[in-house]
């Protein structure tokens, strides 16, 4: 049987030609076989269709036998939608925040939403629960729009309390499909309008991966977005392949360095390596850098020692609900 799947394989392997034009495909192949996996042909497809999306998520050119493990992934992925869908309705999703510090004077220079789901029987959700499926599914776009809304309120909130100095921003990801299914001019332009913000308190942090898959299109989105007032961050700066020529075509303000490249240095030689480099970068072409992952004080001396000054991480605080970071009494001043 296996030696039938990959000559399967291999023929859609192979590009052909048609009207002068090349296309490749890509096969992915789910098998149950009778009579374990079913009685009847029906039971039997439904079966085979549950595997193949399995070899789906496995990658390309693919195959996957049947187990009862897929029939009851299926089902929890299938539960799991139908409580996001849900929670759209009910306004369940909300936002932490984590401040970025400006780490010599220790200031508050902005913070990130994050995303959490405050379930009515689970209590808060985080975002790696339900954020890959909410991708896969689109309904990152209503859940994308509903925290930029919370996003803007929260940021005027704060201005009107007077915690925000000049260049405060809040920072809010844009995830890539978002980028390519949300409208996002209009989007970002009914939040600022309906919470009456002004958008240059907004920083969107974009994905490295995505637009250099995207860089022509990406150019255009965000040229446009800066019409409206909003800075722009590349987010994980450094895990993507970002083109340098590419690069400096981008209208962007800011790097974040991935916090991977962060956790191990000053003792790993790469990472040491690896964070100069982009901090070098970000002073060639002039943006500012800011260090995720920051977790102790031999980092934050490191970093500052380069000339990073800007850092968010759990050496300060991890992700708080607004009221929490309100209250002050933390190794961070407003």
């Amino acid at each position: 049987l296996e030696e039938v799947i990959h000559k399967i394989l291999n023929v859609f392997k192979k590009s052909f030609l048609v009207k002068n034009q090349i296309f490749n495909t890509a096969c992915s192949i789910g098998i149950a076989l009778y009579p374990n996996d079913g009685q009847d042909i029906e039971t039997l497809i439904k079966n085979a269709d549950a595997a193949m999306y399995k070899a789906k998520e496995l990658g390309r050119n693919t195959y996957s036998f049947y187990t009862t493990e897929i029939t009851h992934a299926l089902f929890e992925k299938i539960h799991l939608e139908n409580e996001i869908r849900g929670a759209i309705e009910l306004k369940e999703f909300i936002l932490y925040y984590q401040p970025q510090i400006d780490m010599r004077t220790g200031k508050i220079v902005g913070v990130e939403a994050l995303a959490r789901w405050n379930h009515p029987k689970k209590g808060i959700i985080s975002p790696d629960k339900f954020i890959p499926l909410s991708e896969l599914t689109k309904l990152i776009v209503p859940i994308g729009r509903q925290l930029l809304e919370i996003a803007c309120f929260q940021a005027k909130k704060w201005i009107e309390m007077g915690k925000c100095q000049k260049g405060w921003k809040m920072a809010i990801n844009i995830s890539a499909v978002q980028m390519q299914n949300d409208n996002l001019f209009e989007a970002i332009l009914n939040a600022t309008n309906t919470a009456k913000l002004d958008p240059s308190y907004l920083e969107l942090e974009l994905t490295e991966t995505y637009f250099m898959k995207n860089p022509k299109e990406s150019i255009g989105l965000m040229r446009k977005l800066k019409t409206l007032g909003v800075t722009l961050a590349i987010d994980d700066f450094g895990v993507g392949y970002s083109s340098l020529s590419y690069l400096k075509q981008f209208p962007i303000d800011r790097l974040k360095v991935d916090r991977s490249f962060i956790q191990d240095i000053p003792t790993d030689s790469d990472d040491v390596a690896i964070t100069k480099a982009i901090l070098a970068l970000g002073r060639s072409l002039e943006l500012e850098v800011l260090a995720e992952g920051v977790e102790n004080l031999v980092q934050k001396e490191f970093l500052i020692k380069e000339g990073c000054y800007l850092a968010q991480g759990y050496y300060y605080t991890k992700p708080l609900p607004p009221e929490d970071l309100e209250k002050g009494n933390l190794s961070f001043v407003w």
